[in-house]
């Protein structure tokens, strides 16, 4: 059987309501630009964000050696998230829904695929350096508030790490998950179709 299966065929052979194809196809185009969206966003806030840091550095000097191993740390966990996430930008630039065929189906996959390395390894690792910058960074100047200045300082950044870690990361990740794999669902459902009956 040919490999490269027009899906599109199908709905003209099967019994499949048009208004579906027209809400999937719908679905595939918001998709895409939803997460090419995503990915820009993260680049504006990002690297702003870490040239801040940088400028933080060179503008106050600062003293203590955990201070400016915070910084490398911040920065380099920033760095290292977008450099792999923007590898995702040409993927999704790829998709083309006016081709809607078995390589398709592959290429949302093996994005899934990529995403959910991101989501795991990549965002694990992010997490973990940042938090440790974070808190490498704080020392220096939380120290001079006295104990309790410093328990207050630490405890607010331990909660707001918290609460990302916790509650604003799972939640993105399963929203994201859920929206891919819906579509990836209905695609394979297509596909498992033309295989039952392939077309004449």
């Amino acid at each position: 059987m040919e490999n490269n299966i027009d899906l599109k065929a199908l709905w003209t052979r099967q019994p499949v309501p048009g208004t579906d194809k027209e809400a999937l196809l719908a679905k595939l185009s918001k998709l895409r630009a939803e997460k090419r969206r995503s990915l820009i966003w993260a680049n504006v806030c990002l690297i702003p964000t870490a040239l801040f840091v940088v400028w933080v550095w060179v503008y106050y000097q600062p003293e203590y050696t955990s201070t400016k191993v915070g910084i490398v740390l911040v920065v380099t966990a920033i760095a290292m998230f977008l450099i792999v996430s923007n590898k995702l930008i040409p993927l999704y630039k790829a998709l083309n829904t006016a081709q809607l065929n078995s390589t398709y189906l592959d290429d949302l996959l093996q994005i899934r695929q990529r995403e959910q390395f991101i989501q795991t390894t990549i965002t694990n690792l992010y997490f973990l350096m940042l938090s440790a910058g974070l808190m490498l960074y704080l020392y220096e100047y939380a120290s001079r508030m006295g104990l309790t200045g410093m328990l207050i300082s630490y405890a607010i950044t331990a909660g707001w790490i918290a609460f990302n870690w916790f509650y604003f990361r799972p939640k993105q990740i399963n929203k994201n998950r859920q929206k891919i794999d819906g579509i990836i669902r209905h695609l394979q459902e297509i596909k498992n179709q033309l295989a039952e009956n392939p077309l004449s």
